[in-house]
């Protein structure tokens, strides 16, 4: 379970959030399954860290398929 946090000491779950809107240039809401809570980081700033920890789960996702693989052909052993 990952978490992100929206305002100082308070997180919501990544899997959670449905929409980010900006309020104004300082601030914004994120909205989640339940409720809709304030943000102090701007509507960009947010969007941008939402990216960047899809994207690294998205590079630890390959490289546990490359390693994967790399196994596989180590404990294969050819059909003769």
């Amino acid at each position: 379970m990952q978490y992100i946090e929206v305002s100082d000491g308070f997180s919501v779950k990544i899997s959670e959030i449905e929409a980010i809107i900006r309020k104004d240039e300082l601030t914004s809401e994120v909205v989640t399954h339940q409720n809709t809570y304030s943000s102090t980081f701007p509507y960009a700033v947010l969007l941008e860290l939402l990216e960047m920890r899809h994207a690294h789960e998205a590079e630890l996702l390959q490289l546990s398929d490359t390693e994967e693989k790399n196994i596989m052909k180590e404990i294969a052993t050819p059909a003769w």
